[in-house]
């Protein structure tokens, strides 16, 4: 359902979620939409932030099943940067779009921890709504 999205750029059909590999911000965004909880579905984190921001979700430092889950930038092997969007779902897990699956996949919620007891991948932001209790 989240793998791919076609447009018409230069009069050339395009898959911008490549297979699934940049879908993390339109898994996110569609859910929310299906419970009007934002505007519309978006494919990028920046414009799925900004609709939730103007949707009434709120910065939190609480983890908060249902909360959406902000990671710290990768830089990725082809020199690409990328944010990335997930669900928290509580007890140290998350969902979120796997890259390289091209699927939502639940996993730790800083996908697990380096062998010096370091998050993988820190949480940028926690946002919260004001049906989240």
């Amino acid at each position: 359902m989240f793998r791919h999205l076609y447009i018409l750029a230069n009069k050339q059909k395009k898959d911008v979620l490549e297979n699934g590999n940049l879908s993390c911000a339109y898994y996110v965004s569609s859910i929310l939409k299906i419970f009007d909880l934002i505007s519309e579905p978006h494919t990028t984190v920046k414009k799925t932030l900004g609709d939730m921001l103007e949707s009434g979700w709120r910065p939190t430092k609480k983890l908060t099943p249902g909360n959406v889950l902000v990671w710290q930038e990768k830089k990725f092997p082809n020199g690409a940067i990328h944010r990335h969007l997930g669900f928290c779902l509580g007890q140290n897990k998350a969902i979120s779009n796997d890259y390289e699956k091209g699927i939502p996949l639940v996993r730790h919620f800083t996908f697990g921890q380096t062998k010096t007891g370091q998050p993988k991948r820190k949480i940028a932001q926690i946002l919260t709504h004001r049906i989240i209790k």
